[in-house]
């Protein structure tokens, strides 16, 4: 049987992002419309390592 406690609880898939530097994940701060559809811009930088290039995966070294 489920709890009363629980009802008020939904499960919603939303638009979020991950760094392709240090591999945090993140929903961005924007309506809550925005985040079901698509987005009209990406972050500038990414909140935990502050790198502008989070969208681009590191290059390797030979």
């Amino acid at each position: 049987m489920k709890d009363t406690k629980d009802k008020y609880r939904i499960k919603k898939e939303v638009n979020a992002f991950r760094c392709l530097r240090c591999g945090h994940e993140w929903i961005p701060r924007v309506e809550l419309s925005q985040l079901e559809g698509e987005l009209k811009e990406k972050p500038r930088i990414c909140p935990n390592c502050k790198s502008a290039y989070w969208d681009l995966e590191p290059k390797t070294k030979k």
